[in-house]
């Protein structure tokens, strides 16, 4: 976690230096170890956070400069050595929500589903903040949406609406980039694998959120600017259905994980359905920021995919 002073604290040694100190019977030291095991702590994770940094903090107030256990490292990470990657790398689904938002459906023209409306993404689309989102030589209207996302904290499925929110661990702004050719080929069908499914197309972060420091996540502000051009403004009470209902509805037939996310959508803005408008479309050197109220702040550059390597004298390219 990032502290005050632009620096992170490593809270896996943190984790092990506060025990040493302060032991308590039965303890797992290993909370921290990757997201997974936070989120699947639930509550207790954060409680123990808030514990660690008081701590931590109480003890620096003192004059005193903590050290690893082990001596290997300091606990202190200056912010400019750190990369950050994905919150949620080792989650298993993600799921994201169409024709969520009212605004969205307005400018499309279309009448709201009956019920949530969702297409699956898989790991290989996800990227941090320290990275970039990727444009392919495959599409020719790459187009981005700034949304919600909620990661998932306790196993569970057949999940009732009224309990919807236990299982959920907190929130993180999303970023979702696709092909609008690619989305929608000639015929008028919907392809979502390749319009949503490729490598380094949707970028999470900066960090997840607790539910208990976001609070009601009805209404959020979220704006989504590109090179400084706002393409986005809103917020979170747009959204047609909400955390508890979604939930309730995709986990009948699927069991969520601990590190799962679900995004809840566009809002409306969004500019890959203005085709035409060649300034529109996403291009290599743009900078994207996202921000959602009380949760953060997302700054994405763009790179256009790097060219495959020349094949060796003699040999044929790959089928």
């Amino acid at each position: 976690m990032i502290t005050d002073a632009n620096e992170y604290i490593d809270l896996d040694t943190a984790c092990r230096d506060y025990y040493g100190v302060n032991p308590v019977k039965g303890a797992d030291p290993s909370r921290f170890r990757d997201m997974q095991a936070f989120f699947r702590g639930g509550s207790d994770s954060v409680q123990l956070t808030r514990k660690i940094v008081e701590y931590i903090e109480r003890r620096r107030g003192m004059g005193w400069t903590p050290r690893a256990a082990t001596g290997a490292r300091y606990l202190f990470k200056p912010e400019e050595g750190v990369k950050l990657l994905a919150p949620v790398v080792h989650g298993q689904k993600i799921y994201c929500l169409a024709q969520n938002s009212r605004s969205h459906l307005a400018e499309q023209g279309k009448s709201p589903p009956a019920r949530p409306y969702a297409f699956t993404r898989f790991f290989n689309s996800l990227v941090g903040p320290s990275e970039s989102l990727v444009l392919s030589p495959a599409g020719t209207f790459p187009d981005v949406e700034l949304e919600l996302a909620c990661v998932i904290g306790k196993a569970g499925r057949r999940i009732p609406a009224d309990k919807a929110m236990e299982h959920v661990a907190g929130y993180t702004i999303a970023l979702d980039m696709g092909y609008r050719d690619l989305q929608y080929p000639s015929g008028g069908s919907v392809d979502w694998v390749m319009g949503k499914g490729f490598d380094a197309t949707m970028a999470v972060g900066p960090w997840v959120m607790p539910k208990e420091e976001v609070g009601d996540p009805y209404p959020l502000g979220m704006e989504l600017k590109v090179d400084d051009t706002v393409r986005q403004k809103g917020d979170t009470s747009d959204y047609l259905f909400r955390i508890p209902e979604i939930l309730a509805h995709l986990s009948t037939g699927i069991t969520f994980d601990p590190g799962d996310v679900i995004s809840l959508g566009s809002l409306g803005g969004t500019p890959g359905f203005e085709f035409g408008k060649e300034t529109r479309k996403l291009k290599p050197g743009d900078r994207i920021e996202a921000s959602i109220e009380r949760i953060g702040r997302l700054v994405i550059p763009v790179k256009a995919e790097a060219p495959p390597p020349p094949a060796a004298e003699g040999t044929a390219p790959a089928p």
